[in-house]
């Protein structure tokens, strides 16, 4: 990120010393002439660092550092020249000043005292981007029995030592944000990890979120704002659900992973970028590419290093391991006796197909916690949809261990149940969700489509494409 500095002085050594200090940071600098200029300039655009010269500081410097300070978005405030007048100096830390810098200090300590200051603003930025869940996570989380997610582990670890755009491919909720994050942990990137969605955004907010803005630029643009592109200055920009971007945007976006240049919206500045590219999608791209609806170079730009990330279907021998961690997880949150999966619950678990993947077996673990009421999780603390006749990866019906001992009547109803529970999760994919649809096409009542799905606990949320779930 760059050090977005504003240095209120006359021409002269002030401007000169904090120039020569910010030399070796990477930053943008204004030069201002006057208090008004700086306040002026507040109104408008989020900084960092405030330097105002001693000299151009109105009578009631407390009271005026002091709002500077109560500002949404605070610098940090460093004055410069006060001398002899001890009372003052404290009155301004007081208010809220970093600092304040005699004039009389020499060169070098001048240089080094503010350059201290400087990057100890930097960090302060650094560490709130970084302050999210599972900021230090790396791809050393991963303890799988898979075969197929250590292979794909081997690829991860070669990719995340590059500097190559990846492109992770994955359905929903099989953790491809997650991957990301690790990726850059491992990188030798020293700048923070910036995400964003493209699905949980307007079009226009993108494109600001994305690149910036400057005041006035559209409605409600009332001040300057950084995009995303900035904030992961020597880090890593990571674009959830790309195949979301809309087209008008895509050119754009490919130009900056071309020329490594953002321009915010509404404004001329040009600013240079060292980002590392990462995006994720649960859509085919080639088909959105042959469909019209993705553009043909960015795809081709983005799919440098790509990296299919497996269902968790796929990688069924891991679901014991990560069950238990979210029992764990859950268990601390909720303040449950619960601590471990019965062996009847955990074949629920192996058995069930996951169509949402990692974040539905986080969620029925986390009601299976709450509900439970036993040292283990019972088949009757999970949902109705992963109970003891839940189907396996292969389609066959997986019944209890004792099945032959059960009434014909009892095992039949368990066989249709499964069935049925297994045509609607096919038709609510099929259909992205929308019951209207799903039920047309299984020829049933919208009503009776709905109860159904009440029955077998399925939802149509857990279903829906982020496109379908904005419309």
């Amino acid at each position: 990120m760059f050090l977005r500095t504003a240095v209120a002085a006359e021409p002269g050594e002030t401007r000169r010393r904090v120039g020569s200090a910010l030399h070796d940071v990477e930053s943008i600098a204004v030069n201002l002439p006057s208090f008004d200029a700086l306040l002026e300039l507040l109104e408008r655009r989020s900084l960092d660092l405030v330097v105002i010269d001693e000299s151009l500081l109105p009578d009631d410097a407390y009271g005026v550092i002091q709002s500077i300070r109560d500002k949404h978005e605070p610098p940090q405030v460093v004055v410069v020249g006060l001398e002899a007048d001890p009372e003052r100096r404290a009155s301004l830390t007081a208010a809220g000043c970093l600092a304040v810098i005699p004039d009389s200090v020499d060169e070098e300590i001048f240089h080094d005292c503010f350059r201290a200051l400087a990057m100890r603003r930097l960090k302060e930025v650094d560490a709130g981007l970084r302050d999210v869940p599972d900021a230090e996570y790396t791809l050393a989380e991963y303890v799988t029995a898979s075969p197929r997610m250590r292979k794909f582990l081997r690829s991860a670890r070669r990719v995340a030592s590059g500097e190559s755009t990846v492109l992770i491919i994955g359905e929903t909720g099989v953790g491809k944000g997650l991957l990301a994050r690790s990726l850059h942990n491992e990188s030798s990137r020293l700048g923070p990890f910036v995400p964003i969605s493209c699905a949980a955004l307007t079009p226009t907010l993108i494109e600001s979120e994305l690149f910036g803005h400057a005041k006035g630029s559209f409605t409600g643009a009332d001040r300057d704002r950084r995009g995303h592109f900035e904030l992961a200055h020597r880090g890593t920009l990571f674009l959830d659900e790309i195949g979301e971007l809309p087209f008008q945007l895509q050119a754009k976006l490919l130009s900056v992973l071309e020329d490594r240049e953002v321009q915010p919206l509404g404004s001329e500045e040009r600013l240079k970028v060292d980002v590392r590219f990462m995006a994720a999608t649960n859509r085919d791209l080639q088909k959105e590419v042959a469909d019209g609806r993705f553009r043909e170079d960015l795809y081709y730009r983005l799919a440098v290093m790509s990296l299919p990330l497996p269902p968790l279907r796929d990688r069924a021998e891991d679901i014991p391991e990560i069950a238990q961690s979210y029992v764990d997880h859950y268990r601390a949150i909720a303040h449950s006796d619960v601590s471990g999966i019965s062996k009847s619950a955990m074949a629920c678990l192996a058995a069930y197909s996951w169509p949402g993947n990692i974040r539905e077996l986080a969620n029925a673990i986390e009601r299976a916690v709450i509900m439970g009421t036993d040292a283990e999780v019972q088949v009757d603390d999970l949902p109705t949809s992963l109970h003891e006749y839940s189907g396996d990866a292969s389609g066959d019906p997986q019944l209890s261990s004792d099945w032959t001992r059960l009434p014909w009547r009892t095992v039949r109803q368990r066989v249709l149940d499964d069935t049925e529970r297994r045509y609607l999760t096919e038709v609510l994919r099929d259909s992205e969700g929308k019951i209207r649809i799903a039920a047309e096409r299984a020829g049933m009542a919208t009503r009776s489509f709905a109860e159904k799905m009440g029955k077998h606990g399925l939802r149509k949320e857990d279903f829906r494409s982020p496109r379908s779930s904005r419309s």
